[in-house]
């Protein structure tokens, strides 16, 4: 058994040894293993350190220095072949409590390493490894940043960067092979990843400016999630469900206030919910996005770009495997301010598009049943603009829904409701409608309705019950 310890700069405390002076460095050693190395450098004053070392062939290297000191580090190390690394940069930047920076880690297992970096004051981190071939790297630089990093089972990686005050992260490591990497710059921002039940599993997030918040729990294999919060006060929550595969969320945020809730696949039992991608872009204030996707293939892409904006894509597909579900599409682009636009598609291989350029405009889809098609585009460029579209197909024979509203001046209003195979609606209500109303209801079977209306004052209402119907209305177009 060779067990080695070297002690710089330092007062070697024992279980029988008196009390350190006041402002005297204190290091407490235990090793029980064999083949072990701990190394502690300590040139600052008030710096504590205790390594407790029971593997076999493992390395402990803390070093403790100023200008203050004043640092704290637990080191206890049962794991074998593992390392541990430890340097703190004590500096005094005026925090409330007396202790500088704080490491604790606990490694047991094989084959770990943990690399802890804490440079300025009252940083804490706690790094827990299990399992095997766990990896860690922390870097904490500013005044009170927190960090725990919990791993177990196998080959998780993580690496966590924090540049600032008050930051805080929240990592637990529980799959195979899963790797994060989160960085945070600025102040107040707060940070929780989880990675459970399934392998292969990767979460980006980077948060800067202040008082951002990232919620990422992934529960599917194969998964990749990226979130970029560069605003201030933005929250941001991300779930893929256990049961699925290859699910792909792409989330920024760089206006303040935003909020963005995603859930890709189910988070319990339940069908497969595999190959669904989300991309939110939120570069406004105040907006509100939210998708829920069920069901595999699907697609959402929010972009919102003005001021209290709201946006849900809820349930594309209605949980039933293979039964009509698949291959959703909805786009929801909102540039002015209080929008409001909600899409619901249970069925397959539904398209819906909403733009809303001006203010205060709502903009509700549904396309229920499983048609085989179905597609809705709705453009309202204008202020106070109202459109509803339902879309039900089903049923054998079920073909292709469309309908296509665009609404450009004010106060625009357009209901649509399709019932059957192949029907097609377009509405056009064009510059300065004012007053424009319209509503086209069919129900049957080839069917097509087109109404243009240009004026002011304008109303048109069509209802088709049938099959191979076909009404074109066009009033005061200008």
């Amino acid at each position: 058994m060779k067990n080695y310890v070297y002690l710089a700069a330092s007062t070697l405390a024992l279980s029988a040894s008196a009390p350190a002076l006041a402002q005297s460095n204190e290091s407490t050693v235990k090793q029980t293993g064999t083949d072990g190395e701990v190394t502690i450098t300590q040139t600052a004053e008030g710096n504590v350190s205790d390594a407790d070392q029971s593997g076999t062939d493992g390395i402990v290297t803390i070093t403790q220095n100023g200008p203050d000191g004043f640092n704290s580090s637990i080191a206890n190390q049962s794991a074998n072949n593992s390392a541990i690394t430890v340097l703190q940069n004590g500096v005094d930047l005026l925090s409330p409590n007396p202790a500088t920076n704080t490491s604790d880690i606990n490694q047991a297992g094989d084959l770990q390493d943990v690399v802890s970096t804490q440079v300025g004051d009252a940083n804490d981190s706690v790094v827990t490894q299990s399992g095997l071939q766990q990896g860690a790297a922390l870097l904490q630089d500013g005044l009170g940043n927190s960090s725990t990093i919990s791993q177990s089972d196998n080959g998780n990686g993580a690496d966590v960067f924090q540049n600032g005050n008050d930051n805080s992260s929240i990592i637990t490591q529980s799959d195979l092979d899963g790797t994060i990497d989160l960085d945070q710059i600025g102040e107040g921002h707060a940070s929780t990843i989880t990675q459970m039940d399934d392998n292969a599993t990767n979460a980006v997030v980077l948060q800067t400016n202040a008082d951002n918040t990232s919620t990422v729990t992934q529960r599917a294999s194969n998964s990749d999630a990226f979130v970029t919060q560069s605003g201030a006060g933005n929250t941001s929550t991300l779930l893929q469900g256990i049961v699925s595969d290859n699910q792909q969320a792409t989330i920024t945020q760089t206006g303040d206030g935003n909020m963005s809730d995603v859930q890709q696949g189910v988070n319990g039992l339940g069908p497969l919910d595999d190959d669904n991608v989300v991309f939110i872009d939120q570069q406004g204030n105040l907006n509100i996005a939210a998708a829920v996707q069920i069901n595999e293939r699907n697609l959402v892409n929010i972009l919102q770009t003005g001021n209290e904006n709201e946006a849900r894509v809820e349930v594309q597909g209605d949980g039933i495997s293979g039964v009509g579900n698949e291959d959703n599409i909805a786009t929801i682009t909102q540039g002015g301010n209080n929008n409001f636009a909600s899409v619901n598609q249970p069925g397959e291989n539904n398209v819906y598009t909403v733009v809303q350029s001006g203010n205060m405009n709502t903009s509700t889809g549904d396309q229920r049943g499983r048609s085989l098609g179905g597609m809705a585009f709705i453009t309202q460029i204008g202020d106070g603009n109202m459109s509803d579209v339902i879309q039900v197909g089903g049923g054998d024979g079920a073909l292709s829904n469309t309908a296509t509203v665009t609404q450009s001046g004010n106060l625009g209003i357009s209901a649509v409701s399709q019932t059957g195979d192949q029907n097609t609606a377009t509405l056009s209500q064009l510059f300065a409608s004012s007053a424009a109303d319209s509503s086209i209801t069919q129900n049957g079977t080839l069917n097509a309705a087109s109404v243009t209306q240009g004026g002011f004052g304008d109303t048109s209402a069509v209802t088709q019950i049938g099959t191979n119907n076909s009404i074109t209305v066009t009033q005061n177009v200008p």
